[in-house]
């Protein structure tokens, strides 16, 4: 590595060679032509960031590393950057770099005085290359720091490289490490948790940074809202924001002394790098990134933004002394569409029972309120409907129904379902929807693989039946209708009342409810006469069995006829 060379004597050397005087003749005839032709691009880009922030500093440009406050630094891929630091006495030090957004390389060496007695009583310091020493190196995209407990007086030079891109990093130097703050600390739980999402408004809340309550009037909260992405840390998405606004250095600024005084030179790319390394392109798109400080709040609720969009949430605790962040865990989230009249929501664990005419077509819309695992949605139809489910825009099943159906979903973070229904029936058909994320709780109860009613024609009367059907392993309620067809069959079949629940059927059709189980599914079986008929009279029998908060299947219904003479 080169030895370090200090500013005073940097000075001295380029006056004493002839070959440096061209050059520092050149140098100033080049700054003339640049005052002559206009502000250079990187004072204009400057003048633009300053304008459009208030008056913050755009990037330092100073060789100094200042002592006491975190700063920003622009660094073109593989090319060297260096800054300086002195500490004058035996006091201990420490430097911290924070890459933002690319692999940075990074060397600190000490460049040691060397004192000699001359003229008697005076002394006079001299730099010599033989007294460089490499203290610390790193690469990597973490954020480092050296620590020295103890020092000399000696002139330090911290050297920082990109290796993969231009990007900028933060560096920290101070002479109390014990007393330097230390970076805002994030909570045990570092989620930023969603507790609402409207159509242009999305609710965040998220655990208070310990640090707030040892530096409270320091510590501050910002939010990142954006359309692309998560930021793990706040200076990677500000060097998107000045990447996507131009507002990055288009060459690169060099420093020199020059009557005690810094000068910095613009418009040195022919004479410092290669052509490729010029950059004439076009600017990046917008990044779309919106910076929100708001105190030490540690809910906020972000609005104005578009219905059915995705945004990408970052909260950071920022101590404003120091300009250090630290980074939550971001999260995203959907807002909502405007509601469409022609979607009903259905709601969690509440059955809803509609009929579609012929042809016909019906949409539903159900959002879980909470992370679920799975997802099951129930149809129960009479007559034959056509099942398609969408999940946030992406068709995922389709299916026919025509009796008690159950599909399970696997789960997804704030999802959104869009079930369509269509009758494939030449009438009216009825269908019960229930939507749940909770599967194993059983909100319809559970059926026998045969849902048919059995009759036996030997047992048969004039004035009375008997009807048999299959149970299952779990204590239900079972309740057997009749209804006497006066009609064509046919007719009374298509009616719509026929493909209601128990609770639209007349009291006189109940014939009786009974509770029966067996563990052996094949005895499983019970068997109900019922008497009181109309000699040659035909009957339609239901059977409904019961669940969970009352709610029923039907199995299928079973017509007969009592004989006409006893």
């Amino acid at each position: 590595m080169e030895g370090a060379v200090g500013p005073q004597r940097f000075t001295q050397l380029l006056m004493d060679t002839s070959a440096s005087r061209i050059l520092y003749q050149l140098l100033l005839y080049l700054i003339t032509v640049q005052l002559c032709q206009g502000a250079d691009p990187v004072s204009v880009q400057r003048q633009r960031w300053e304008e459009a922030t208030g008056g913050e500093a755009l990037y330092n440009h100073s060789p100094l590393l200042p002592e006491g406050r975190e700063i920003t630094i622009f660094l073109f891929k593989d090319v060297p950057h260096s800054r300086y630091f002195l500490v004058k006495d035996r006091r201990p030090f420490s430097v911290t770099v924070s890459p933002c957004d690319a692999v940075l390389e990074w060397r600190l060496s000490v460049q040691e005085w060397l004192t000699h007695g001359a003229h008697q009583s005076s002394e006079r310091t001299q730099w010599g290359s033989d007294t460089t020493r490499e203290l610390f190196t790193y690469k990597g995209n973490a954020v480092k720091s050296y620590v020295q407990i103890s020092s000399h007086p000696a002139f330090y030079r911290l050297q920082l490289m990109a290796t993969e891109s231009d990007t900028q990093i933060r560096a920290y130097m101070t002479i109390n490490p014990q007393s330097k703050p230390p970076d805002p600390e994030i909570p045990f739980d570092p989620r930023v948790h969603i507790t609402a999402v409207g159509q242009t408004t999305v609710a965040l809340a998220w655990k208070a940074s310990p640090s707030t309550f040892r530096y409270q009037e320091h510590i501050q909260y910002c939010l990142l809202v954006n359309q692309k992405r998560n930021y793990h840390s706040l200076c990677g998405a500000e060097a998107q924001v000045k990447r996507s606004e131009g507002l990055w250095p288009e060459l690169p600024v060099i420093s020199i002394y020059s009557g005690g005084q810094v000068v910095h030179l613009t418009g040195m790319e022919d004479l410092l790098l290669p052509p490729s390394r010029v950059f004439h392109g076009p600017k990046e798109p917008k990044s779309g990134i919106t910076r929100l400080c708001v105190g030490n709040r540690n809910a906020y609720s972000v609005s104005e933004l578009q219905p059915d969009s995705r945004y990408y949430f970052d909260v950071f605790a920022v101590n404003v002394l120091t300009n250090t962040s630290s980074a939550y865990t971001g999260t995203f989230a959907q807002t909502l569409q405007w509601p469409d009249p022609n979607i009903l929501d259905l709601k969690e664990g509440i059955m809803i029972q509609i009929s579609i005419r012929k042809g016909g077509k019906k949409l539903f819309s159900f959002r879980p309120d909470r992370w679920h695992q799975k997802v099951q949605f129930t149809f129960d139809a009479c007559g034959e409907v056509y099942v398609q489910i969408r999940r946030n825009g992406k068709h995922i099943l389709s299916a026919k129904v025509a009796n008690l159906k159950h599909f399970q979903l696997p789960g997804k973070a704030r999802a959104r379902y869009v079930i369509g229904i269509k009758s494939r029936e030449s009438s009216k058909a009825a269908v019960k929807i229930l939507a749940s994320t909770r599967p194993n709780k059983a909100f319809f109860p559970r059926l026998p693989e045969n849902l048919k009613l059995k009759t036996f024609d030997k047992l048969r009367t004039c004035n009375s039946v008997t009807v048999a059907w299959l149970g299952t392993q779990e204590q239900n309620k079972y309740c057997l209708y009749k209804r006497e067809v006066k009609g064509q069959l046919e007719n009374e079949m298509k009616k719509p009342s026929r493909c209601f629940g128990p609770e639209r059927r007349r009291v006189s059709e109940k014939v009786r409810c009974k509770y029966f189980h067996h563990m052996n599914t094949q005895h499983a079986v019970t068997v109900e006469k019922i008497t009181g008929l109309k000699a040659g009279t035909t009957y339609l029998f239901d059977v409904y069995v019961f669940g969970y908060k009352g709610h029923s299947a039907k199995y299928q219904s079973k017509v007969v006829k009592t004989r006409k003479t006893c």
